[in-house]
Order: structure tokens, then C-alpha cells, then sequence
């Protein structure tokens, strides 16, 4: 498997992977321009031609917002997930971020599990944050500047 920066041209199997994982999937012209956004960091994983996973990021002065995880159901528990993060987190400490954010829904213990292992922590709660099906969100955060001085 590849990680590698995603490119406008992986758009059309991005936005497929968006309909299979998400109950609100991003359309073609969101995914193109987040991928346009000047301080945005988008990673695609590549199984074999095949974008099986992917991560898009957005940056402003040392804190980075992680908006979408996304792996294939058929890719799941296969380390797709932590590769992408193993490069986010690199890419983080090359260019000097302290602060990592994201959410996630409440009832997604396993993506929970995989952050933690990330060193993130809960700090937060939004209610009704998800919709299909409505839920809270736990906001998280992993504070590199920790990892740094150890």
C-alpha cells in the first residue's frame, strides 16, 4: 500500500469512497475544493490502483483540523487507518504543529481506539453534531507539542 498526496485527479474515486462510508457524503465539487485550499494536507491510501482509504486535513499556524477519515469497508482493520495517520503525524512534526483536532461520532469506539493510540484525547462534546443517524460528536485532541518534549 501507497500513501501519497491526493491530486484532483483521484476526485471521481474519492467521491465514490465518500458514498460508501458517509450517510452525508462530500459531492465532487467539496472534495476538488478542499483539494484547492491552500493550507489543506489530503492523503490518499492505494491499494493496487485503488484509493482504499483517505485523509484530508486543514492547517492554520500550528494547529491542524483532521475533517475526514475515510476507509473502504472491505480495507477496514487492515492498518489502512494508522498509515494514513503515521504520515499525518509526520508531515505535523516536519512542519512544526503542536495541536491536532477532530471529531468523531460518540458511538465509533473503534475509531476512538485508533486515535487514542495516536495520543488523542476527548475534550469536548457536541450534541447532535452527526446526522443519519443524529448523534453527539467527541472532539479530540492530540497535543504534539507534549510528544516534542519527551
Amino acid at each position: 500500500m501507497e500513501i501519497r498526496e491526493s491530486t484532483e485527479t483521484d476526485v471521481p474515486q474519492l467521491r465514490l469512497l465518500e458514498e460508501r462510508c458517509f450517510a452525508d457524503p462530500w459531492s465532487s465539487k467539496s472534495l476538488r475544493d478542499t483539494l484547492r485550499e491552500e493550507h489543506c494536507f489530503f492523503l490518499s491510501a492505494v491499494e493496487n490502483g485503488r484509493i482504499c482509504g483517505y485523509l484530508n486535513t486543514t492547517y492554520v499556524l500550528d494547529e491542524l483540523d483532521i475533517h475526514r477519515v475515510c476507509v473502504l469497508p472491505e480495507y477496514r482493520r487492515m492498518g489502512v487507518g494508522t498509515a494514513l495517520l503515521d504520515y499525518m503525524m509526520v508531515f505535523c512534526r516536519q512542519h512544526g504543529f503542536t495541536e491536532v483536532f477532530l471529531e468523531v461520532r460518540k458511538s465509533n469506539l473503534q475509531a476512538q481506539r485508533l486515535y487514542r493510540r495516536f495520543g488523542f484525547e476527548v475534550v469536548g462534546e457536541r450534541a447532535d453534531f452527526y446526522q443519519h443517524p443524529t448523534e453527539p460528536g467527541y472532539v479530540m485532541r492530540a497535543d504534539l507539542s507534549k510528544a516534542a518534549e519527551a
